[in-house]
C-alpha cells in the first residue's frame, strides 16, 4: 500500500486531467468520473516505470486511454444507455460560459476528439501524440489536420488554413 501522501499527490495532480480525458471519450460527467476512479486506484497500485515527471505525466495519460478503451470495449458499456438519454436530463458543464467549441470538439468522431485534446489541450507534439496512441505520425497530423477542418466547418470559421495554428 502507498503512503496517504503519494496517493494525495496522485489526486491532485491527475484527477482533474484524467476526469477530462474521460469526458472527451465518454461526453458525460458520470462515465468520466468512473475513468478517473478506475485509473487513480490503477495508479495506487502500481508505480510508474520512471522517475521523472514527463514520464509519469505521460504514463498516467497512457494508463487512462487504455482504461477508457476498455470501458469502450465492455459488454456491460456496449448494453447501456446514458442517464442523459433515458431520463432526457441535461448536465450541466462544470463552468459557465460560451459551450459552443466544446459542443463543436464534442460532436467529432472519438479519434479526431483524442488528438484534439491531446494536441491542444495537454500541449503534446505531434510524434509524442502519436507514441501515447500506437500510431504512426503521419496519421496523427491527418486526424489533426481532418479534425480541424471540421471544427471551422462547424463553427463558422474561415476556410484560410492559416487561421488555426498546429
Amino acid at each position: 500500500m502507498q503512503s496517504a501522501d503519494r496517493i494525495e499527490f496522485l489526486v491532485h495532480t491527475y484527477a482533474d486531467r484524467i476526469t477530462r480525458i474521460g469526458y472527451t471519450w465518454f461526453g458525460n460527467v458520470h462515465d468520466a468520473q468512473d475513468v478517473c476512479q478506475t485509473v487513480l486506484l490503477r495508479l495506487m497500485t502500481h508505480d510508474c516505470p520512471d522517475d521523472s515527471p514527463e514520464a509519469e505525466r505521460a504514463w498516467v495519460l497512457r494508463v487512462t486511454i487504455n482504461v477508457c478503451k476498455d470501458i469502450k470495449r465492455s459488454a456491460w458499456f456496449r448494453r447501456t444507455v446514458g442517464l442523459d438519454e433515458g431520463a432526457a436530463l441535461t448536465v450541466e458543464l462544470p463552468e459557465p460560459g460560451d459551450d459552443t467549441v466544446l459542443r463543436a470538439v464534442q460532436s467529432l468522431p472519438l479519434k479526431y476528439r483524442k488528438v484534439i485534446y491531446l494536441h491542444y489541450y495537454e500541449g503534446y507534439a505531434v510524434g509524442e501524440i502519436a507514441k501515447l496512441l500506437g500510431l504512426p505520425p503521419n496519421l496523427v497530423s491527418t486526424h489533426l489536420t481532418r479534425a480541424k477542418r471540421k471544427l471551422r466547418k462547424q463553427l463558422g470559421g474561415e476556410p484560410n488554413e492559416q487561421t488555426i495554428s498546429g
